[in-house]
């Protein structure tokens, strides 16, 4: 493995990530940040370093979630190496959504009241709704120039403008069936219905 010589400690990649935004705020307007990563498996050292954080945490039928991930992953990897094994790399993306899944529910600060959970239902049905609902929540002010840019957004912003993202659960090589069984107590937890799209 090839060291980048970035710390492994994720405390210290948080101290840097923090750092590099104070850089890029520097002599700037104050203003909110507003970023997107992955950060669940981490929370503890995000909200050490950013204990003003606040984190919409979108939950979508899991398995339409793997299925959506592992293609996306695979093309990207294709056109950079230019073949995938499907096969292996579907049940590797199964195997780490899996694991991803167990851990969220496992997850100690799951109720922590500086996250806001959104079903991906809700977002896509109505987003303006839906992020106005978290800005709300936080006190943050949701003025007409907010929602007009968001609506700017939305309109121009579709998913599909550059084409159709085809993917189906069945790439998986399992009983779709059954791992929408397996998934339950994630769907029910928050409310969510298995996704017919695929």
């Amino acid at each position: 493995m090839v060291n980048s010589g970035l710390p492994l400690d994720p405390r210290a990649q948080y101290r840097i990530h923090r750092m590099m935004l104070q850089y890029c705020q520097y002599a700037r307007p104050r203003k909110y940040w507003v970023l997107k990563g992955f950060h669940t498996g981490r929370l503890p050292y995000l909200f050490e370093a950013y204990p003003d954080a606040r984190i919409i945490w979108v939950h979508r039928d899991p398995v339409q979630q793997i299925a959506s991930l592992a293609v996306f992953a695979g093309e990207l990897e294709e056109m950079l190496t230019g073949r995938v094994e499907w096969e292996p790399y579907a049940q590797m993306h199964l195997g780490v959504g899996r694991a991803n899944y167990r851990a969220a529910l496992s997850n100690p600060m799951i109720d922590d009241p500086r996250i806001h959970h959104v079903r991906y239902q809700d977002l896509v049905a109505d987003p303006i709704a839906t992020i106005r609902g978290f800005y709300e929540k936080y006190g943050v002010p949701f003025g007409p120039e907010t929602e007009s840019a968001l609506r700017a957004y939305v309109r121009t912003g579709k998913a599909d403008r550059y084409g159709k993202f085809r993917y189906s659960p069945e790439m998986l090589g399992v009983d779709v069936k059954a791992l929408h069984a397996e998934f339950a107590p994630y769907r029910e937890r928050f409310g969510l219905e298995i996704e017919q799209k695929g």
